[in-house]
């Protein structure tokens, strides 16, 4: 016999029904997700807050078409189960940590499985759900994009260095 209580289970989540400050958001019992193919579902135990998430309570910045209407952008918690076609590098249990298009400000949300990191086993939940936006944002300009750096010794340094602070003085 077929059982559809794990599609049935509810879950809180933060919600806000009108844009505007933190005085419209409120925690919400809503439906909890079921993971689709090549998709984990992560038991949410710490989710960070960032400019986007900030944005789309404004009404500002809505959420990426077909993502989910609850807020957090990145979350950190613990493997709580598979969709289909998963490929098993993830057990139940483990820690992890992700980047999401939207629902880490709830109880439980579905992750593509190549989305997930593990957290290191000397860092707090708290501190691995501040990684996967702000954090890998910031590591991924300083290491990894070519910032095109000028010669030190070239006249266009300078002269781009003058022109930047003029800008920036209103000059």
């Amino acid at each position: 016999m077929l059982s559809l209580g794990f599609f049935l289970e509810k879950m809180l989540a933060v919600y806000f029904d009108c844009p505007g400050g933190p005085e419209n958001l409120y925690v919400k019992e809503v439906m909890k997700p079921h993971p689709g193919e090549g998709e984990v579902l992560v038991k949410v135990s710490a989710s960070a807050l960032n400019r986007a998430d900030l944005l789309q309570r404004r009404g500002t910045y809505p959420p990426p078409k077909g993502a989910s209407e609850i807020l957090g952008l990145e979350a950190a918690g613990i493997v709580a189960g598979f969709g289909p076609g998963c490929e098993g590098r993830w057990k139940i249990g483990d820690a992890v940590m992700a980047l999401l298009s939207g629902g880490g400000q709830a109880e439980y949300v579905t992750v593509p499985e190549g989305y997930l990191m593990p957290i290191p086993n000397d860092m707090t939940f708290i501190q691995a759900a501040a990684i996967p936006e702000a954090w890998l944002t910031a590591f991924q300009l300083l290491h990894f994009v070519e910032l095109g750096m000028p010669d030190p010794n070239s006249e266009t340094l300078a002269t781009d260095c003058v022109f930047t602070r003029k800008n920036m003085e209103g000059g």
